[in-house]
């Protein structure tokens, strides 16, 4: 499949390529156990929000307060889709890594021609490997979520918690789905920091497009593979407009 078409800096552009690609035939068997996993848990964490916030409200409301909870319940359910869509499909992503790895892997083979290189890992280190890298990333999604969260308590300043965490959220939602493809070429957590950072937009704009779809009902379960294929496809094409950049540099360098 010929990337050229589509903008580098393009990150939506990227997304949506990645639900095209789970269309392909040689795709649809590795994208089947996402996709039921994905369902599964925002079915189980839907089911068991809303029947936490009827315990909550009988709770805290009581008899005699009993109409406030008409007034109550659209908002606090409307608060919690959102929420809840963005935070399970963070979680799915995390639960679900090895599976997404080898999509990923399926991925980069149908547009380049090849999968990733084999890293010579022991089936013991690829295991470690993966569990260090993704308890990094656990525990920067816990500090930066915190401390957004500890923001929004100071009165004044906490007025721009919100488009702060909008914004995390969109950047963090991008670095755990190209933590796939980036993981089966061996970047360890500081590399694919880095490489993140050189393309601070294109990661932005796809992240914060995941967790606009991620609201939308049905696309949202599909968004989880879809994210993987598109991320994918997007750091392949940054990783050689890098090289490509690295080349040209080195042969206008007089030696």
């Amino acid at each position: 499949m010929n990337l050229t078409t589509i903008s580098t800096t393009s990150g939506p552009a990227h997304l949506l390529l990645g639900f095209r690609l789970l269309m392909r035939p040689g795709l649809r068997r590795f994208v089947l156990l996402p996709l039921l996993g994905n369902i599964v848990l925002f079915s189980l964490g839907f089911t068991a929000g809303l029947y936490g916030l009827d315990v909550a409200l009988d709770h805290w409301l009581g008899e005699s307060l009993h109409w406030i909870r008409w007034l109550l319940y659209p908002v606090l359910a409307l608060l919690f889709l959102v929420i809840s869509f963005y935070g399970f499909t963070l979680l799915a992503n995390l639960l679900l890594a090895p599976f997404n790895g080898v999509l990923a892997a399926r991925v980069e083979k149908l547009l380049t021609g090849k999968g990733p290189d084999d890293l010579g890992r022991t089936l013991w280190g690829e295991a470690w490997f993966t569990i260090t890298q993704e308890s990094k990333r656990i525990l920067v999604i816990v500090l930066l979520l915190g401390s957004v969260f500890l923001l929004s308590l100071i009165p004044g300043v906490g007025l721009i918690a919100a488009p702060l965490g909008l914004l995390l959220g969109g950047w963090l939602l991008a670095a755990d789905f190209a933590g796939n493809v980036m993981g089966n070429w061996g970047f360890d957590f500081s590399t694919q920091r880095h490489f993140r950072g050189r393309h601070r937009w294109p990661f932005l704009s796809f992240g914060l497009t995941a967790m606009g779809l991620a609201l939308v009902p049905v696309v949202n379960f599909a968004l989880l593979p879809a994210a993987v294929a598109g991320s994918t496809a997007l750091c392949i094409r940054l990783r050689d407009a890098d090289s490509a950049r690295h080349q040209a540099r080195d042969e206008s360098d007089p030696a």
